[in-house]
């Protein structure tokens, strides 16, 4: 005889049309008395999510009271993708009348994905019980005469959540009345509201609002303060923004207050560097190691000429760090005198990596020769990344010589190196001999050195028309794609959000999270080929590794990969900045994959601390990391994590809002 548990799993993948709105909720009722798993009731809630029908939508809204802790807030996502007419009206109820703050919030997160739910929300705002619930609102809130009212009105809420949810959506929409208000909060006597208040203040710009917040900066304490001044501070672009910044940091005579200035300044300073880079000079004589640090940074974005001399000084330093960062600031001028080429050059041999590195990016600046010649020694470094840095710079070169020294080095490049060679040699020459490395060798030997190479321009142009003919011979390489995402040869590791969340989102075809995001990582896996090493991190509380060390791909590994997938449950937390950690002390890693539908809630949850870690230690790394968007999780940060790390972000929520379109009017026509 089959089990009641079993019995329900079989009405569960039953045709929705097969079955009665009784039928699916008898099977949930059984799933949860047999104590079946989360992830099999969210699928058994889905099914009845996705009969058009009222009555299933009701039935819906009364298991939010019937279930317990998480499955409460997985019926109300379910009820969130009905079809039905009643939807927004049922999520009001929970909203207003739900004993149950969580189920409030969770109602309103889905309420506010549409605009009727935003109406629903935005007529009642007064009497909404949770500032939680409040602040979802007013971050989804777009312009209009009703929506501006509401935002100056809860700028003004004594919550400090709704405050400073409002101060920040008010800068992001451009709603000048809210000016003052977010300048007057930076004296706040909480915490929240100066952090919320100074990213409004550097979005709103303008003089008076950066000098408000570097005056701010010289005292302030505490992490999250100085992240969110930090934030605001970075925004600044005009000469009149980024000269407040420069004077203030030179007059601060703080430690801390010099170097959150700085650390603003290095991302400022870019746009107005002949305003910044004196500052960035100045404090290069500072006795401080760090603030030196800081100041080489400074100036390798601003290149500011006058401290060339203080500059080559550094270059015999003892600390490794400020001599990588020295050389590598050197790197960004364009008159380095030549009796300093030698001393470049021996440091493109030091015996640190991360000098290597640096002094690789700054032999651009030596004669063509001596450059060639150093060059084609780096691309014999045991470090990947030196090596990467190299096949750059040669591309960078633009020239028949170094051209052939990019064709000879793909004899014997392998994973991300010889696909980046393999690149620049196409868009170098507008030819394409595939990965072949003599192919590319015989086509430059009837090449002299003086011929001229198609811009890069010509090139794309020539590579489009070669592609209309022939196939690019690009079969088994760089041709796997995650997400849309190239996973190009070399060192992969795939992170996988596996927390709580993932077991209750759903995507528009009312397949879970966790189903659809293992589902394209198995795929994935199952097409990587013998060039390709990679290893699996997934998190939720904490972090996991699958196997410690990067794994050739066979057909072995990667079947013991694909099953170690499929049998991952989400649960708990998001621990994203501990799976990133995970991720980074594997030495060989060259691309990073990053998957999550929320904000971390564990461990270190400060976002831009999160970004600010990874970009230091991944700075003599040139790991990429890419980054794919879903469910409720900020994209910004994601956005800016890929960003600052040679990655490329997806937000595949935008794909979700354009099949919900389509099925609508699949309906509408049906009709």
């Amino acid at each position: 005889m089959f089990s009641p548990l079993l019995l329900s799993l079989g009405l569960l993948f039953q045709e929705p049309s097969t079955q009665t709105v009784e039928d699916a909720l008898a099977a949930i009722h059984e799933l949860n008395e047999a104590g079946a798993e989360d992830f099999d009731i969210g699928r058994a809630l889905m099914n009845l999510a996705a009969m058009d029908d009222p009555l299933a939508s009701e039935a819906l809204a009364e298991l939010v009271d019937e279930l317990e802790g998480q499955m409460r807030h997985s019926a109300i996502m379910a009820l969130g993708t009905s079809p039905c007419a009643n939807r927004e009206s049922l999520l009001g109820k929970i909203v207003s009348k739900s004993k149950h703050m969580p189920d409030r919030i969770a109602a309103a997160s889905v309420l506010v994905k549409s605009d009727e739910g935003v109406a629903w929300m935005t007529k009642r705002y007064s009497k909404l019980k949770d500032a939680p619930v409040k602040a979802i609102l007013i971050r989804n809130l777009k312009r209009g005469k009703d929506q501006d009212k509401l935002l100056l009105k809860a700028i003004k809420e004594k919550n400090a959540i709704v405050r400073g949810q409002a101060l920040r959506t008010c800068a992001t929409l451009g709603l000048d009345k809210a000016r003052k208000t977010a300048l007057k909060c930076l004296k706040d006597s909480n915490l929240d509201i100066r952090r919320n208040a100074a990213i409004a203040c550097g979005t709103y710009g303008g003089e008076d609002a950066f000098k408000s917040l570097a005056e701010l900066a010289l005292e302030a304490r505490g992490p999250e303060l100085r992240a969110g001044l930090r934030r605001g501070m970075k925004l600044a672009k005009s000469p009149d923004e980024v000269g407040v910044l420069s004077r203030t940091m030179d007059k601060a005579r703080k430690k801390d207050g010099r170097a959150l200035l700085a650390q603003a300044l290095i991302v400022a300073g870019a746009h107005q560097p002949m305003i910044a880079g004196p500052a960035f000079a100045k404090l290069l004589e500072d006795k401080d190691p760090g603030l030196r640090l800081l100041a080489l940074r400074g100036i390798e974005a601003t290149r500011h000429e006058s401290v060339l001399p203080m500059i080559i000084e550094l270059l015999d330093h003892e600390d490794y760090l400020i001599r990588g960062d020295a050389v590598r600031a050197l790197s960004t001028f364009e008159n380095v005198p030549q009796e300093h080429g030698q001393k470049i050059e021996s440091l493109s041999r030091d015996e640190n990596a991360a000098v290597r590195l640096s002094a690789t990016m700054a032999l651009k600046v030596l004669p063509e020769e001596q450059c060639l010649n150093a060059l084609s020694h780096r691309l014999e470094d045991e470090a990947w990344a030196v090596r990467d840095v190299a096949v750059e710079t040669l591309n960078g070169m633009r020239s028949i010589p170094a051209t052939r020294i990019l064709a000879n080095h793909m004899k014997r490049a392998k994973g991300l190196v010889r696909d980046e060679t393999y690149q620049y040699l196409k868009n170098l020459t507008g030819q394409d001999f595939g990965p072949a490395a003599e192919s590319w060798s015989n086509w430059l030997k009837d090449r002299p050195d003086d011929f001229e190479l198609p811009t890069p321009e010509q090139a794309e142009a020539m590579l489009k028309e070669l592609a209309a003919t022939r196939s690019m011979h690009e079969a088994g390489y760089g041709s796997v794609e995650y997400h849309g995402i190239a996973v190009r040869p070399g060192g992969v590791i795939f992170v996988l959000d596996l927390s709580g969340s993932m077991g209750f989102n759903y995507t528009p075809n009312a397949q879970l999270f966790h189903d659809y995001f293992t589902d394209e990582l198995a795929k994935t896996i199952e097409r990587l080929h013998g060039e390709h090493f990679f290893d699996i991190v997934t998190f939720n509380n904490g972090a996991k590794v699958w196997k410690g060390e990067l794994v050739q791909a066979t057909d072995s590994i990667k079947k013991g990969a694909v099953d170690y997938v499929k049998k991952m449950k989400p649960f708990s937390g998001t621990n994203l900045a501990a799976a990133l950690e995970l991720a980074f002390r594997q030495e060989e890693v060259q691309q990073i994959y990053l998957m999550t539908d929320g904000d971390p809630t564990v461990g270190v949850t400060l976002k831009s601390a999160i970004v600010d870690r990874i970009v230091e230690l991944n700075r003599h790394r040139r790991i990429r990391v890419h980054t794919i968007i879903a469910g409720d999780v900020d994209g910004n940060f994601l956005g800016e994590l890929a960003l600052l790390n040679g990655g490329t972000s997806v937000d595949l929520r935008k794909g979700f809002e354009e099949e919900y379109q389509e099925d609508e009017e699949e309906l509408e026509s049906e009709e």
